[in-house]
């Protein structure tokens, strides 16, 4: 059993859910591989925290709320990847990490490129670095103080580095160069800045696993 039908059986069961109506891959597990994700709506008869529902830690999520249906896409920690509708009661998510995100589009950059995708990944990827450069821009700023350069600068360096980061082959590979070239230039100006890329990690080493 793949752990998106696991999980499904884990929701049937849980006290805070009162329907569980799937969609999408996990009702065809022929069609299920390792960059699938689990589709779910939820009827909830009571505010439940997304740790206890999942078994899991969420590690970057988006979420948004319409018409009193909430829509959470989130990555867990493990690299599971759910995709919820719930309504009647909440979903209720942990602080949101600063660097949500970008944590959050370099989940989905691997999955696309993992699945051969390159463009919408490398449009992913391409976020997060220009992200990054503004870090550079910014450490600019407060090295020269001014916000004004007729020349380049030290930091100019980003701009090669950035190629670096992005050179080789369009794969989920490269979604960890980014997170690496992003976490630098991020913690050039943000000395209160932790990465931790556990989740996208994990999002790549199940899809590079052989079933």
């Amino acid at each position: 059993m793949r752990w998106q039908q696991s999980l499904l059986e884990r929701l049937r069961t849980a006290p805070a859910v009162g329907a569980v109506r799937p969609h999408g891959s996990v009702l065809t597990p022929d069609e299920l591989d390792r960059w699938s994700d689990l589709d779910v709506e939820l009827d909830l008869v009571a505010d439940v925290d997304a740790r206890t529902l999942l078994g899991g830690e969420p590690w970057a999520w988006q979420s948004t709320l319409d018409d009193g249906v909430q829509h959470v896409r989130t990555v867990l920690a493990d690299g599971r990847r759910v995709d919820f509708a719930t309504r009647g009661a909440t979903l209720e998510l942990p602080p949101e990490p600063p660097d949500n995100s970008q944590r959050f589009d370099l989940a989905r950059a691997a999955t696309r490129f993992g699945r051969g995708a390159d463009v919408i990944g490398l449009h992913l990827v391409l976020g997060v670095v220009r992200e990054a450069l503004v870090h550079s821009m910014v450490l600019a700023d407060q090295r020269e103080g001014t916000v004004h350069h007729r020349f380049g600068s030290a930091t100019d360096v980003a701009a090669a580095a950035s190629q670096t980061a992005l050179s080789g082959a369009l794969s989920p590979s490269l979604a960890l160069r980014v997170a690496s070239f992003y976490a630098e230039s991020r913690a050039a100006v943000d000395e209160d800045y932790r990465p931790d890329w556990r989740g996208l990690v994990a999002v790549v080493a199940a899809g590079s696993r052989r079933s």
